[in-house]
């Protein structure tokens, strides 16, 4: 679950990103609110991080995890994990450093930060089993990315659009413009969706040794892509 929460919390801050970039031109009382949005969700990242440190802490030291405080060092000092952990963490906090400016610079600066908070996970995940800075471990935090710009700017103009104003013929064009920007985006980001995750389960597949319908990962990939399909024929049915 704790799990679940930080891509969920990845996705929402990759998506107020893209949305200010996307509306820079909107005027400045839909930036400020997003930017406000972007810093409390990399707040809860840090936290729902910190929570899964000391999960993990207590898996590895098999302590319940009230008393997993003093594994907590070994598994950030002495693991793989926990190089990736502070990589992620770092990540987040710089994402966070600008606050709530929004600004070119500032979005930069942001965009970085979520990058490599996603090369941290990428780090911690199966994706490194043959090493860290290979071309497995990249092809999965551009899949990484891709996701949350996928989702996580399509979750976040929704609840945009729902206070929109279309008042006057202007808003009206706007909110037409914002949504081309916004199919575009997402249609792109879905592609490098599928490509890399064909590549990831190309790779994951070659070191299975049963069936594929049989082990964990394989009901997962499923899952994943009935998911995808899903949101995809949900994406192509019209509204109007």
């Amino acid at each position: 679950m704790v799990a679940a929460a930080q891509d969920v919390l990845f996705a929402l801050a990759v998506g107020t990103l893209t949305c200010s970039a996307m509306l820079r031109h909107q005027g400045r009382v839909s930036l400020a609110t997003l930017g406000r949005c972007r810093l409390v969700v990399l707040c809860g990242l840090t936290l729902a991080c910190g929570l899964y440190l000391w999960l993990q802490a207590a898996v590895v030291s098999g302590a319940p995890p009230g008393d997993a405080g003093p594994a907590v060092v070994t598994v950030l000092t002495q693991s793989h994990f926990g190089v990736a952990w502070v990589v992620s963490v770092s990540g987040v906090v710089m994402a966070g450093l600008v606050g709530t400016r929004e600004s070119r610079p500032a979005w930069l600066i942001t965009a970085v930060g979520l990058i490599v908070y996603a090369s941290g996970k990428a780090a911690a995940s199966h994706a490194a089993d043959a090493g860290d800075f290979t071309l497995r471990e990249a092809a999965h935090v551009v899949h990484l990315c891709a996701t949350a710009v996928w989702a996580g700017s399509v979750i976040v103009a929704a609840c945009e659009l729902h206070r929109w104003d279309d008042s006057s013929s202007a808003a009206s064009a706007r909110r037409v413009a914002f949504c081309t920007q916004l199919s575009h985006l997402a249609t792109a980001a879905l592609a490098v969706v599928i490509v890399t995750g064909l590549l990831n389960a190309t790779q994951n597949m070659a070191h299975l040794g049963a069936p594929l319908r049989s082990v964990l990962y394989g009901q997962m990939l499923a899952l994943k892509l009935a998911f995808v399909t899903l949101a995809v024929m949900l994406g192509g049915y019209p509204t109007g």
